[in-house]
């Protein structure tokens, strides 16, 4: 504990090594540190190992999960502050006061120093540490009478142990004034139970007791259930005395007009009924824990408290406590006295506050081995940034905002964010990705019984949905027998998406076995109304192979379908408040997905995808497997299909003028005219626009829009041998890119979504769909992050393009925005408000979905020059192709892990170093491996590599 006492001053005296901006800054080792908390949204830090999340925010808010094998998910803590609404939710379950004894009440809480009477905080800070030991400080120093100075901290971390995972809580007062000073530290802990029933309300029966002291055990028994949910607090002290502990929601908290941020046990410095120390408390009353403390200390002296929360998942003691606490007859003493019986054999059997303290000295393997670490030592800011921001990857994975409403047995999932999240998560854990991808595969619609490519123009929105995939799926579903209700209406690029992950996760990890998987189908027990249709198992089952090919014999169906021959929008796609573009009459949204309004940027898309699958499909790798498992795949048919689909978006979607026009891609086309009436498309004509300079859009208006350019510019930039030779191709890329510099470009925001938003009016909600309601600058409506990272991981693939690629991607890195970015500057935002008229102008939008992260990574590996190609054997397993811009000066290091697969569940950790520098005396560049100088940075097959060491050496 002494221990403690000096890493507490250590952490206090952390100097900013790199300032940010008025609120803090990054320490020396990437330490992000707080000296004022933002406003808007706060800092997150969330610690996810399995079945265990625990996430600390910079506002005191705290929450620990815990998800059971049958996949209920226990809530040992809930959060406070919900990050997306960006407003408190609930009352907050984990608190710490300061009491300091004397004439007049002194009170503040440590974890929010700013709740006070009379004890306003000198100075705060906070502190976030990422991997290996991932914690969240929170410091302050009080001087409310002169000679009196009192430095406190409080580190929240989590721990695995044996018996159960453990939230940490570790406190220290320090008394660096010249006056003898005491007082009173109380800590609070809200632990109700958590269950479900068929009407899908919270219910709990709890029981805790205050076993000592320092002990105490609270517990909730799952009805219909052998589940106990038993956690334990454990408290471990140096310079404390014990004054009560208690269970008793009110007589710790008070009356009902007193309430949980200051109660009265703490206002009054004692506990309002002392008998219910020695008493077991029970479902009358909330269960809560509830300790204090006396403390007495001289100049320079420290008191410390240790506190473990753990929740018990080991079977045995949960049997043990089960048995033990039943109670053989009906009265209360017989139930008091069984209670306290299991739950001092639970004492003797599971680790206390010290012992779990021991467990965070541990080394872990991220230490030396981490997924992810870049460092730019000429732009130190942006790589402390990139770090800060991996550290988040684990929160993202599970929490974006599109996953969380309970669905089936689980949670719902959004397809399409939770396939790019796949993406960064394959970096960490590959085998539950592998796991993730085969469950996620299993939810592709069978509408139709026949043979779906007999089917005629126009096709049916049943016949649409044949090889789609839902907007979301539910993350567990025991009994596919039985119907979900679930939102069904399919983001047309739900299911590209979903091949994009499958093809990353085949060329980072080799593991092309993956494609023999089978996994099931889904039906909907109202397909021609899906988004009231409830779904239900199919029938039939494909491997992941045919799956795939299912997914592309869909798309060329609706491409066939479509008057411009090219994809059409359904119920919206990547931008999907635009879906209005996708009914069959104007204006009428029962008709969505009835018509056949096409999306440019979703062609595209498409196009880059079924290259990435025919190149997946001609490895010797893959050929083998299919020929194995007697999959038939005709390439030819959908190389054709590829050239055909790029035809007709550069046909229908490439817009260009004399002068300096701002060529590009326009968005999406109606199949109607404005009045309506079908167009002449035998001459030509379209239906209205989204996206055009001509004055074609359904207001009039001349806009643009990003993620057309940015997937086109994919597609102009791509070349293979069964593709007709684009004819001026470099010419078309040099417009678009100067469209970019000129139209879409903001100094303070980046890259546009949106030149000209679109219109808050009724008009807008007729033709163009949700995004009239969307205010005009704000979200997509405006500036998108996601979106874009499109634009600038694509451009730094365009040769000589990497100058402007980074300095159009720095206006969205927060750690270089200042404090009115009204956010934490270490991890991403959503948007940025982006109408210059607008009072928020510039300032961050948050909730909470990750794409931008996913994209950022990527885009940060991109400039490392990485390029891994385990699944196939004619080229390099890793190739290194910098792509720096010239502020780096050639310098960087960049650290992962790449994971060889071994066996289905079992994959091999190489350790993966680049590091690029300039040298004044040499002539040429310097390539060498692993010590060992090369032609080239390539290494053909990684399989047998114990780690990878790859330095690039330039001349000055």
């Amino acid at each position: 504990m002494k221990a403690f006492i000096s890493e507490t001053k250590r952490i206090m005296a952390l100097p900013i090594a790199y300032p940010v901006n008025t609120l803090g800054g990054y320490g020396k080792n990437g330490e992000v540190i707080y000296e004022r908390s933002p406003k808007g949204c706060p800092s997150v830090l969330v610690d996810n190992r399995g079945a265990v999340t625990a996430t600390f925010m910079s506002n005191g808010s705290a929450g620990f999960m815990v998800k059971l094998p049958s996949g209920m998910e226990i809530k040992v803590l809930e959060s406070h502050f919900d990050i997306s609404e960006k407003k408190e939710i609930n009352a907050p379950s984990n608190n710490v006061w300061l009491r300091l004894d004397g004439k007049e009440t002194r009170i503040a809480s440590l974890m929010n120093p700013r709740n006070n009477i009379n004890l306003s905080p000198k100075t705060r800070r906070l502190v976030k540490l990422g991997d290996p030991l991932r914690a969240y400080w929170y410091t302050a120093s009080f001087a409310p009478e002169k000679e009196i100075l009192l430095k406190t901290a409080i580190r929240l971390s989590f721990v695995e142990t044996p018996k159960g995972p453990a939230l940490m809580r570790q406190i220290c007062i320090i008394n660096h004034g010249k006056k003898r000073v005491s007082g009173q530290l109380l800590t609070h802990y809200t632990l109700h139970g958590t269950q479900r029933f068929a009407y899908n309300k919270d219910i709990w029966y709890d029981s805790g007791l205050a076993v000592s002291p320092s002990e105490t055990v609270v517990s909730a028994f799952v009805p219909y259930s052998d589940a106990v949910q038993i956690k334990r607090l454990s408290s471990s002290m140096l310079k404390l005395k014990p004054i009560f502990s208690t269970c008793d929601y009110s007589a710790f908290a008070g009356d009902t007009s007193a309430n949980i941020i200051f109660p009265d046990a703490v206002l009054q410095g004692k506990l309002l009924d002392e008998d219910s120390m020695k008493k077991l408390s029970r479902f009358a009353t909330p269960t809560i824990a509830a300790n204090a403390f006396e403390f007495d200390l001289k100049p320079e002296e420290g008191a410390v408290l240790f506190q473990s929360l753990m929740y018990i998942t080991d079977k045995a003691e949960i049997r043990g406590f089960r048995k033990n606490s039943s109670a053989p007859l009906p009265t209360y003493a017989s139930v008091f006295n069984s209670y306290k019986k299991a739950s001092k054999a639970l004492l003797a059997h599971t680790p206390d506050a010290k012992k779990c303290a021991e467990e965070l000295g541990k080394k872990t393997e991220a230490k030396t081995t981490p997924y992810f670490d870049l460092d730019l030592p000429n732009d130190k800011i942006v790589s402390l940034y990139a770090n800060s921001l991996w550290t988040g990857v684990k929160e993202l994975y599970e929490n974006c905002r599109a996953h969380g409403a309970k669905l089936a047995d689980g949670i719902e999932i959004g397809t399409r964010d939770r396939a790019q999240d796949m993406w960064p998560k394959i970096k960490e854990d590959p085998c539950q990705v592998r796991a993730d991808l085969i469950h996620a595969m299993s939810f592709m619609y069978m509408t139709v019984k026949n043979d779906p490519d007999k089917l005629k123009s126009p096709l049916s929105l049943r016949q649409k949905l044949h090889g789609m995939f839902p907007r979301q799926f539910p993350s567990r579903w025991n009994d596919r027998a039985k119907m979900v209700m679930n939102d069904n209406r399919p983001y047309t690029d739900s299911p590209v998406w979903m091949l994009n992950a499958v093809c990353m996760y085949i060329k980072e990890t080799g593991d092309i076995s993956i494609l023999a998987e089978r996994v099931k189908t889904i039906t909907l027990t109202t397909p021609d109304t899906p988004e009231r249709s409830g779904i239900v198992g199919g029938e039939k089952s494909f491997l992941i192979a045919e799956v795939i090919i299912q997914v592309l014999f869909c798309f060329e169906r609706h491409v066939k379908d479509s008057p411009y021959g090219l994809c059409q929008i359904l119920y919206g796609d990547w931008c999907d408040p635009i879906d209005m573009f996708g009914t069959s009459k104007i204006g009428d949204e029962a008709t969505r997905g009835k018509g056949r309004g096409a999306q440019v940027r979703l062609s595209a898309h498409l196009f880059s995808t079924l290259i990435e699958i025919i190149d997946m499909f001609e490895t010797q790798k893959a050929v083998s497997l299919l020929k194995t498992n007697k999959v038939q795949v005709d390439l030819s048919h959908f190389k054709y299909f590829a050239g055909r689909l790029r035809e007709n978006i550069i046909k229908f979607g490439w817009e260009d003028g004399t002068g300096d026009f701002p060529a590009a891609f326009i968005s999406a086309i109606h199949e109607l005219k404005l009045n309506g009436k079908v167009p002449a498309y035998k001459k030509g004509e379209t239906g209205y626009t989204l996206g055009s300079m001509k004055g074609r859009d359904y207001d009039g208006l001349n806009r643009r829009e990003l993620t057309a350019q940015a997937f086109g510019l994919e597609m102009l930039g791509t070349k293979r041998e069964y593709l007709t030779p684009l004819e001026g191709a470099n010419d078309m890329i040099k417009k678009l890119l100067r469209t970019m510099d000129t139209l879409f470009y903001r100094d303070r925001l980046g890259l546009v979504l949106f030149t000209t938003p679109i219109g808050n009016n009724q008009r807008s909600l007729d033709y163009a769909g949700r995004m009239g309601i969307l205010p005009v600058g704000t979200a997509e409506n405006g500036e998108y992050h996601h979106a874009q990272l499109f634009m600038h991981y694509f451009r730094l693939g365009v040769e000589g393009e990497e100058n402007t690629a980074w300095k159009q991607f720095k206006p969205i890195i927060s750690a270089l925005r200042d404090e009115s970015l009204a956010g934490p500057f270490e991890t991403t935002c959503t948007s940025y408000v982006s109408d210059p008229e607008d009072p928020h102008f510039g300032k961050a939008m948050y909730f909470g979905l990750s794409g931008t992260v996913d994209w950022i990574v990527e885009f940060f590996q991109r400039v490392a020059g990485v390029k891994l190609a385990l699944h196939d054997s004619k080229q390099p397993d890793l190739k290194i192709e910098p792509r720096l811009p010239k502020e780096l000066k050639n310098t960087l290091t960049f650290k992962r892990i790449i994971h060889c697969k071994k066996s289905w569940k079992d994959f091999v950790k190489i350790p993966l170093t680049i590091e690029i520098s300039r040298k004044p005396s040499l002539k040429n560049k310097l390539i060498k491996i692993n010590g060992k100088r090369v032609e080239k940075a390539e290494i053909p097959d990684v399989s047998k590599m114990k780690k990878i060491r790859i330095e690039i050496i330039y001349p000055v």
